[in-house]
């Protein structure tokens, strides 16, 4: 792999990722506010850097992997002139949005990098904790064809099946139609399995029962990770939550922008909402 690499978000999803490009032998870069993720990566064999702008300035490629629209805008355009990877990275070199986020953001992103001679492509992971540490995730992008093919040994070294979707943003469409399917079943898992509770069933027969019936899904066989993975979340199960029902929002506005009403995803998200 010739191109250096550069990683931003050290969390559940991103760390993995990073661990497996540095066991691959990746020249890689990482950054995080959080210091702990950044000692182990360095002991791996990668370099720390103390602010994106930094980073860009010793990476050709960067993958980005933080929590929200706003981060991302954050990280590659900086709060103020000279931060952000805009203020590092060389003409030619190339930005991956691994974040969940609004098509729109990546539009604005790759507008706002094309000025500065950078291209900048979207990757949403799919397949949580578990497959990110396998490097089995699923990766959906949207960009141009040469910029994805260029980011192809990253993706073959963290991920499993790769699925173009078309232009910058297409990624996160199709991500955000996942997600909304995944997110709203979990709950509804939770919910018929606490109703179980309730009625005095055995959870471990209901879920044996269901996944040999209609109630099977990804959700109900995953139950146990993922209330796994909330449990340790370094920012805690509310903050998981919380990021849960921001990918919901998302998609209720992506909707709205095409005009597509999602009326059970509305239902779900604003019935979870504290009541004025």
């Amino acid at each position: 792999m010739g191109d250096r690499l550069g990683f931003i978000g050290l969390g559940n999803m991103g760390k993995p990722m990073a661990v497996n490009l540095a066991r691959a032998g990746a020249d890689l870069t990482v950054f995080d506010r959080d210091p702990a993720p950044v000692a182990e990566l360095v002991a791996l064999g990668a370099k720390a850097a103390v602010s994106a702008a930094e980073l860009g300035r010793h990476c050709d490629i960067v993958e980005i992997v933080v929590m929200s629209d706003r981060q991302v805008e954050e990280v590659i355009a900086g709060r103020e002139e000279g931060e952000g990877l805009l203020a590092g990275m060389a003409p030619g070199s190339l930005i991956v949005i691994h974040s969940t986020v609004h098509p729109d953001t990546c539009k604005q992103m790759a507008a706002l990098a094309r000025d500065h001679g950078i291209s900048v492509i979207d990757a949403a992971v799919s397949g949580a904790e578990a497959r990110s540490i396998e490097g089995t995730l699923t990766l959906i992008v949207g960009g141009a064809a040469e910029d994805i093919a260029r980011a192809r040994p990253v993706f073959d070294i963290v991920g499993e099946d790769v699925f173009h979707m078309g232009a910058v943003g297409m990624g996160q469409a199709a991500k955000l139609c996942n997600n909304l399917m995944s997110l709203v079943n979990i709950q509804i898992v939770e919910e018929a399995l606490n109703l179980a509770r309730a009625a005095g069933i055995d959870e471990e027969k209901m879920v044996e029962i269901a996944r040999v019936s209609t109630g099977d899904s990804w959700a109900l066989r995953n139950i146990l990770p993922m209330r796994a993975l909330i449990s340790r979340a370094s920012h805690g199960a509310a903050d998981t939550a919380k990021l849960a029902g921001k990918d919901l929002i998302l998609a209720l506005k992506f909707g709205e922008s095409l005009g597509v009403p999602l009326d059970f995803t509305d239902f779900a998200v604003n019935r979870a909402r504290p009541q004025k």
